[in-house]
């Protein structure tokens, strides 16, 4: 971490459009801001499509944000369609804003692809996406606090 000076309030943004694999990158990230008792609300969404609403909807009510969802490639160009569309729209809104966003949006080939990533504890990535996103919040701060 870059300092612990941390924020007043997080926001995780997950998608429930797979249980198993969203229960797992939300335990993982809650565990990480809990071990530096870090204050957080968390907010379901059914799809990946509705992340960038919500995330639109609150970006002035948080000092970071902790995006979680999952998009397994199937057969048709869905998933191109819904990773596209979030991915470009969380991040666009993420540099425009300087909001510190960190993203496990998991966009695998399988499902087992996304247990690996999200239920492994040396490789869950929203454990990892909570670090980053505290991380972010670290160095926006030092870099007010240094002009």
């Amino acid at each position: 971490m870059v300092q612990k000076n941390y924020p007043k309030k997080i926001l995780i943004i997950f998608s429930d459009f797979y249980p198993e694999i969203s229960k797992n990158l939300l335990k993982g990230a809650k565990k990480v801001l809990e071990k530096d008792n870090v204050n957080y609300e968390v907010i379901r969404v059914d799809g990946t499509l509705e992340i960038p609403f919500i995330f639109q909807k609150n970006k002035n009510k948080y000092s970071g944000f902790i995006i979680l969802g999952c998009v397994i490639k199937g057969e048709t160009d869905h998933y191109e369609i819904v990773k596209n569309i979030t991915l470009n729209y969380i991040y666009e809104l993420s540099y425009k804003e300087l909001l510190p966003m960190s993203c496990a949006i998991l966009t695998v080939e399988s499902f087992s692809q996304a247990i690996e990533r999200s239920k492994n504890p040396k490789n869950n990535l929203g454990e990892k996406s909570a670090k980053v996103c505290l991380n972010l919040i670290g160095l926006l701060n030092e870099k007010k606090s240094n002009s």
